[in-house]
């Protein structure tokens, strides 16, 4: 197994627009980790509101869970903590949440004090006006930061020109990132049902290997931009995969098997 894909994908089957049920979600994610391509799968990702389902579900004696808890409910979020702390078979290695400082009435010594020292913290900033200081406030409090690259609706999916200012100013800040949401194939791409214009996770990996390099916001661009198969793929040799790979941690996925199809498909992996 290539080791610039290891843990590229986090499971994010419970969410849209997969909404897999709890018992499916689960049971596949175990079914994913024991895979020939097992170690490219992530941690779980589940939200706070969710988290007694999920416990529920690990009730019997079997395999731990490595999870990443999204954060919903900040009132409730010391108790959540403790008791995913205390389930025998979860270990936390990431929180997630959504950074509003001008919004949500939380600043950072908040959030420096109630998140756990002991995982990985990501905070989801917005592809926006605000990106560089935002993604200074999260280099500050030693974060990482998430950045949305799609859902449900169209206004959800931002342009390449928002994702390669966000992916510039992390690199240049020196923070990794995860991205989420609406990375289904490798390469960009428009939605067959919808309409919608999909990033592609290869050209992501291209064009954060790209702001590695120096490149600027609108070279960045066109790298997302790019729709050529043989030239992404072309990009994405082992040595530039694994430098973007300081930067673009993981993203997260509600189907583990349609990247896992697009790899293969472009014979960047396979089971031999």
């Amino acid at each position: 197994m290539p080791g610039h894909f290891r843990g590229l994908f986090d499971d994010a089957a419970l969410f849209p627009p997969g909404n897999a049920p709890m018992t499916t979600a689960v049971a596949r994610h175990f079914e994913h980790r024991t895979a020939w391509y097992g170690p490219m799968v992530g941690p779980f990702v589940c939200t706070d509101r969710r988290w007694r389902e999920l416990a529920d579900r690990l009730a019997v004696p079997g395999p731990m869970l490595a999870l990443s808890l999204v954060v919903r409910e900040w009132e409730a979020l010391p108790e959540t903590l403790a008791a995913v702390r205390a389930h025998p078979r979860v270990q936390l290695e990431a929180v997630e949440f959504l950074l509003e400082p001008a919004h949500s009435g939380y600043g950072p010594a908040y959030f420096a004090a109630a998140l756990p020292r002991t995982a990985t913290v990501y905070a989801e900033v917005t592809l926006g006006e605000e990106v560089p200081a935002d993604v200074r406030m999260a280099a500050e409090a030693g974060w990482r930061v998430k950045f949305r690259t799609g859902g449900t609706e169209p206004g959800a999916f931002p342009n390449e020109t928002a994702l390669a200012k966000g992916l510039v100013q992390a690199v240049r800040a020196g923070v990794p990132f995860k991205l989420t949401a609406g990375l289904h194939q490798a390469i960009r791409h428009t939605g067959a049902a919808t309409g919608f214009e999909h990033h592609g996770f290869l050209n992501a990996l291209a064009a954060t290997a790209a702001a590695g390099d120096g490149a600027d916001e609108h070279t960045v661009a066109r790298v997302l931009a790019d729709r050529t198969a043989d030239r992404v793929r072309a990009a994405c040799t082992p040595a530039r995969l694994a430098a973007a790979r300081t930067w673009f941690t993981s993203f997260g996925t509600c189907s583990i098997d349609e990247p896992m199809t697009g790899l293969g498909a472009l014979t960047l992996i396979g089971k031999d």
